[in-house]
């Protein structure tokens, strides 16, 4: 599974990452998730966005900052 998080650095997104990051740990995803800050790349996937959260090259949710529990939910779906 391949999780990346477009955002340029934000606080919330910062807290954001961490939060997805001990989620992935706890799933036992096997790569873990890339914070990017290059915006271009999703941009080319034709995303306008301040933040992003990407997995296996599908837009999972755009410019949102859910709860943890929120987020395990959303990373489990694609599980």
């Amino acid at each position: 599974m391949k999780i990346q998080y477009f955002d340029r650095g934000t606080p919330q997104g910062k807290k954001l990452f961490a939060n997805l990051d001990l989620i992935c740990r706890k799933l036992q995803i096997d790569l873990p998730p890339e914070y990017i800050h290059d915006m271009s790349r999703v941009y080319a996937m034709g995303v306008q966005c301040k933040s992003a959260l990407v997995i296996n090259n599908e837009v999972a949710f755009v410019d949102r900052y859910p709860s943890p529990r929120d987020l395990e939910t959303i990373v489990s779906d694609y599980l």
